[in-house]
């Protein structure tokens, strides 16, 4: 029971340490290729493009028309 045990612990030990060293390889490649820059540079344009159109939606927001007793006030957007 002790040794099954045992060589289940080890065996999963060392799949653990294979998947890392796969990924950290797989890393290593791609640095060398350039495709971490890429990546990154995707990335930031995506967060990049969620920010703009989320401080678009909110200057949007904050300058809609307000309403008067007598209608609404034509407000010019801003530049």
């Amino acid at each position: 029971m002790i040794n099954s045990a045992l060589v289940l612990v080890t065996s999963g030990l060392l799949a653990v340490a294979a998947a890392v060293s796969m990924l950290g390889w797989s890393g290593v490649r791609a640095a060398r290729r350039g495709e971490v820059e890429r990546r990154r540079q995707v990335v930031l344009d995506a967060y990049a493009e969620r920010e703009i159109a989320r401080e678009l939606q909110r200057k949007a927001k904050s300058t809609r028309r307000a309403s008067s007793s007598h209608g609404t006030i034509l407000q010019l957007p801003s530049l």
